[in-house]
């Protein structure tokens, strides 16, 4: 494998774990703890870290420690607030340009759930979601609206999965989109947008609940509403 596979390889597991929340917000990592814990040199993993830090995934704090970035109440807010305007807009866009076979496919996918716990079967839930969505934005035919959304579900992916570490409660986290992609395929812009914001609405309250009940525990900033 050369030098940048490698490089690749090491910065999409390390993000992969942090968005996953095996490498929980907040933690504190090493360059010496990554190459021992990935089995990498030092040069892919100070590569992968470059990345990060210029992704905002990592902090550097001094000259030997760096932290994965801590999930703050505040940015649960924002990324909600941007979902509602970036992904309901997308869906409404992409209704009568889905392909109905795919997103049936992808649809059923989510239907498998998760089973509250187990890591492996978290994240391959989360995931199947997170594709859904993207599909759905990537329908709506504007490929600048649709990059920014994927950006977003990548941020709202970790901050499930933190939700999820937290509480472990299935039916809270699981919302079926039958409706959605019904309205979807049919070519209802307005029912599609209309099912968007709700299922995005649900999920904020949920993940809030979940977030807020450990903040102290987490040390999160906890901002009120509208500051």
């Amino acid at each position: 494998m050369t030098p940048r596979n490698l490089n690749e390889v090491a910065y999409t597991e390390i993000k992969d774990d942090i968005i996953s929340c095996a490498l929980r917000p907040g933690q504190e990592i090493s360059e010496g703890m990554l190459v021992a814990l990935y089995d990498f040199g030092k040069a892919p993993i100070r590569s992968a870290l470059i990345r990060l830090r210029q992704e905002g995934l990592v902090i550097s704090r001094g000259r030997m420690s760096t932290i994965v970035s801590p999930v703050s109440i505040r940015d649960v807010r924002e990324v909600f607030q941007l979902r509602l305007v970036l992904e309901v807009a997308a869906t409404r866009f992409a209704a009568g340009n889905v392909d109905p076979d795919r997103i049936r496919a992808l649809n059923d996918a989510v239907h498998s759930g998760y089973t509250p716990g187990d890591s492996k079967s978290e994240q391959t839930f989360v995931r199947a979601n997170r594709e859904l969505h993207r599909y759905v934005a990537q329908a709506s035919g504007n490929q600048r609206l649709a990059t920014m959304v994927a950006d977003l579900l990548e941020q709202h992916e970790r901050i499930v999965h933190l939700g999820l570490a937290l509480q472990n409660r299935e039916q809270e986290f699981i919302h079926h989109h039958d409706d959605l992609v019904a309205a979807l395929i049919e070519g209802d812009g307005d029912r599609a947008a209309e099912l968007a914001e709700r299922s995005i609405r649900n999920s904020q309250k949920r993940v809030l609940e979940a977030l807020m009940s450990s903040a102290s525990e987490l040390s999160m900033e906890v901002v009120p509403p509208g500051s």
